[in-house]
């Protein structure tokens, strides 16, 4: 049956036709196989990562690729560890990755985390200290990095004491100063915002600014996180009573705002360098500095500070948030960061005489 049909009818095949079709389809696998994959290869390399937020990322000194792919896929960096692996070593670019830390936008593709390990760390860490004034704040930032002016960032911040987050940051090296302290703020509403709910703030019968303002005197009075909120009582009860608070620091914190006029202390202000020599927070108060006529200082004024007079960490604010309710009316802190309560004011002086006058 199969020797009678048509040819022409039933498009059979002879030997050279098969061949033909053999050769046309191995010829269009060998074109098309490699650009299909050279394009998904690209497309791969070009994807972005489906990290919803910025990783702060660490590649140590002496770290092999391998190991450096399984850290950014631990961490959800990358999507591939093997196009990763690949990339770098076919490229040779795996030879001047830089140790360093890095801030990974989301969406960062293989490729551009490739080059931007070429080049060095592009950001620079930075730690800020519980109790520190905006000018050191701007001391610290414009030290460390170079588009920080001193002058720039306390401008900025001039409504802010009290209100950047002190913790330890990673910034790229071409921040400003408005978008440091734009950052700062941001993490300060974003960690206290559970300790100033209407519930907390109810229950101690404070409002934000003040519990803010008392939170930054407890930072600077004692760094003994048992005492705090003890100490946080005390000053709310003297404060409530209409008494003095007499904390030195809000008087400490006067007389230093006085160095910001430089030419009383005759220094060059174009510099932030020139501030290193400034003692932001003076122990040594005198009779003239106790009597300065300020809103801010609680030594000669009834009430609060119009603001905080420092950053605030979490334990100072969970202190007057929580704050104890005692008899104590005074205290002091001896050469040791020790706390010492006293009910009345012959307690007081009897612990002045016994652990400051020695």
């Amino acid at each position: 049956m199969a020797d009678s049909l048509d040819p022409k009818k039933y498009h059979i095949f002879n030997k050279n036709h098969k061949l033909a079709l053999f050769l046309s389809i191995f010829v269009f696998l060998a074109v098309s196989i490699p650009t299909i994959g050279y394009w998904y290869y690209n497309f791969a390399l070009n994807r972005p990562s489906q990290t919803s937020k910025e990783i702060t990322f660490e590649i140590k000194k002496g770290q092999l690729v391998s190991q450096i792919a399984d850290n950014l896929y631990g961490s959800g960096v990358i999507n591939s560890k093997f196009l990763f692996n690949f990339y770098a070593v076919s490229t040779k670019l795996d030879r001047n990755i830089q140790a360093g830390l890095y801030v990974i936008p989301a969406g960062t593709s293989i490729k551009q985390l490739v080059d931007q390990f070429q080049t060095g760390k592009m950001d620079q860490s930075i730690t800020f200290l519980e109790g520190w004034r905006v000018e050191e704040f701007a001391r610290k930032a414009a030290a460390t990095f170079e588009n920080v002016d001193y002058y720039e960032f306390i401008n900025y911040a001039a409504d802010m004491e009290g209100y950047l987050f002190p913790d330890t940051y990673v910034f790229n090296n071409n921040i400003t100063a408005a978008e440091m302290v734009d950052h700062l703020r941001d993490v300060f509403d974003s960690k206290t915002k559970d300790l100033l709910s209407e519930e907390y703030l109810r229950n101690s019968g404070l409002t934000v600014k003040q519990a803010l303002t008392f939170a930054s005197i407890v930072e600077r009075e004692t760094s003994n996180s048992d005492d705090r909120s003890v100490v946080a009582g005390i000053l709310i009860k003297r404060w409530k009573e209409g008494m003095k608070i007499e904390a030195d620091a809000t008087t400490q914190y006067v007389v230093a705002s006085n160095y910001n006029d430089c030419n009383t202390q005759n220094l060059t202000c174009a510099k932030p360098s020139d501030f290193k020599v400034i003692d932001w927070w003076p122990r040594d108060l005198s009779v003239t500095d106790l009597a300065i006529d300020s809103p801010y200082n609680t030594r000669k004024n009834v009430g609060l500070p119009p603001r905080p007079i420092s950053s605030i960490g979490i334990s100072a604010l969970q202190s007057v948030i929580n704050y104890v309710n005692s008899d104590y009316y005074f205290y002091i802190n001896d050469t040791s960061g020790t706390t010492h309560f006293g009910v009345t004011l012959q307690d007081h002086e009897e612990n002045i005489a016994k652990y400051l006058n020695n």
